[in-house]
């Protein structure tokens, strides 16, 4: 039971907040007035001063879990400490006891005087608007954004990152519905393949109308969006096309294209941010689309175990009431092809682990979407911090980088290790690449000097990059 003394303005909203979550809640209060309103919305009250003893027992307060003293005023809290304090020993209670405090100043004091809690309302007030900052800036970006749509006259190109993962997917359909609100008609655009078992099912289940770049012209089009990718070396949008719209959540690189409209915000998926356009431009969410980006979000912050933040707990938290649980399900468990489990087996037997950092040469696979699933796979191994994993699909080598070391950034470490030899880049803790047969300078009919060189600049230069081939395990 939690027992209030006083209740003013704090005091009320409080009482009202416990009794909406079925809290029993008993009110002593010395104003006559506000006693008779109180017991008039069904409230259990007790008229009397919460500073003397006897009035403190008319209310059952050896029933009490909590007592909150909710004035303001030092020198009667003071007095209701003294008193309960009296009471804990002559009753043999032991309530928590949560005292309001007007200045910091004051905590010690309260403190020391008998109070389990100081609750400071000027810092309370500080920390909610704090928490709602961000809050406030995906506002404001929505209302630029629909203000930039606006005064487009013609077509959007939304084009996705290189190899779409469910992060781009469900932001590029969830940009396409907010342009659709304002009158714009959209394209998804794509390069690449969409091979991983997850994204081939949550497109299916959308039955999404995403077009490749070579089936269209991107002269065709007004405006230009990037979508979970901000440079053009990871997308198909030709460089001499300027952009229009990047919304991404992948850290600033030197290579990071600039546009009109930026939103490029430190959160663990882009989902988060189109989410909030979708939110506070008051546009419907439908049930798949709420499952989409709600998976989106797991994803990219691994359930919350990196890159969450406040925003994407709170944008998880709306989406949640309108999501599909089955349909959340299928798409986090997809079935595993035959070629993808071989390919893991592959990883797992030849994987090498110095200093925790795991590096594996699969060789050649059939489907390359499996080398990232390995990397996945093999960070969950004991003692792994780091994993490469590399491997062989028609005339180049694919390789994928999974990290749990805050300290390290993975797609930006490959960049530097391969950039020369081949293409790499990616996030903070995943990252790809791909470095053609050619740059191996063996014969590629030489199946065992290839997988040498391959291990050689690959695998031997990631652990020397870390100084992992110091410490053997």
């Amino acid at each position: 039971m939690y027992l209030l003394f006083g209740v003013g303005d704090v005091g009320f909203a409080l009482a009202q907040r416990l009794k909406s979550d079925d809290r029993e809640v008993q009110i002593l209060e010395m104003e006559e007035e506000k006693v008779k309103q109180l017991r008039e919305i069904d409230f259990e009250v007790f008229q009397g001063d919460f500073t003397d003893t006897e009035d403190i027992r008319k209310a059952d307060v050896e029933e009490a879990e909590v007592i909150l003293i909710l004035t303001s005023d030092h020198e009667t809290v003071e007095r209701a400490l003294g008193s309960i304090n009296q009471l804990k020993l002559d009753m043999g209670i032991n309530p928590i006891v949560i005292a309001r405090a007007t200045d910091s100043i004051l905590r010690k004091e309260i403190t020391d005087l008998g109070a389990d809690e100081v609750i400071v309302t000027s810092e309370v007030f500080a920390d909610q608007i704090h928490e709602r900052f961000q809050e406030f800036r995906q506002r404001i970006k929505e209302k630029r954004l629909r203000k930039y749509l606006e005064e487009l006259d013609g077509r959007l190109a939304i084009v996705l990152q290189d190899n779409p993962d469910p992060d781009s997917i469900s932001s590029g359909i969830g940009l396409q519905l907010y342009a659709e609100s304002v009158g714009v008609e959209s394209d998804l655009i794509f390069s690449g393949r969409i091979g991983h078992q997850q994204n081939r099912a949550l497109v299916n289940t959308l039955d999404a109308d995403l077009l490749r770049c070579e089936n269209i012209d991107f002269e065709d089009y007004e405006a230009y969006a990037l979508v979970d990718v901000s440079t053009y070396g990871n997308c198909s949008l030709p460089e001499e096309i300027p952009i229009d719209i990047i919304i991404d959540h992948h850290s600033a690189t030197s290579s990071r294209a600039e546009a009109k409209f930026e939103d490029i915000t430190d959160v663990g998926a882009t989902a988060t941010l189109v989410a909030n356009y979708l939110k506070y431009g008051d546009i419907e969410i439908d049930e798949k689309l709420a499952t989409i980006l709600t998976f989106a979000i797991l994803i990219d912050t691994m359930n919350f175990t990196r890159g969450g933040t406040h925003l994407d707990f709170s944008t998880l938290e709306f989406l949640l009431p309108s999501i599909s649980r089955e349909l959340l399900q299928e798409l986090q468990s997809p079935p595993l092809s035959a070629d993808t489990l071989e390919t893991i087996r592959k990883a797992i037997r030849s994987s090498r682990v110095k200093g925790g950092y795991l590096i594996s040469n699969v060789g050649e696979v059939k489907d390359r979407d499996a080398i990232a699933q390995a990397a996945d796979y093999l960070l969950r191994r004991e003692g792994t911090l780091t994993t490469l994993v590399y491997g062989i699909e028609g005339e180049s080598v694919y390789m994928s980088g999974r990290t749990k070391d805050v300290r390290l950034h993975v797609g930006k470490t490959m960049e530097e290790l391969y950039g020369e030899i081949g293409s790499a880049g990616g996030h903070p803790t995943a990252g790809g690449g791909r470095i053609p047969l050619d740059a191996f300078d063996v014969d590629k009919e030489n199946k065992n000097a290839l997988r040498g060189a391959m291990d050689r600049k690959i695998g031997r230069k990631f652990w020397s990059a870390f100084g992992a081939l110091k410490s053997e395990r």
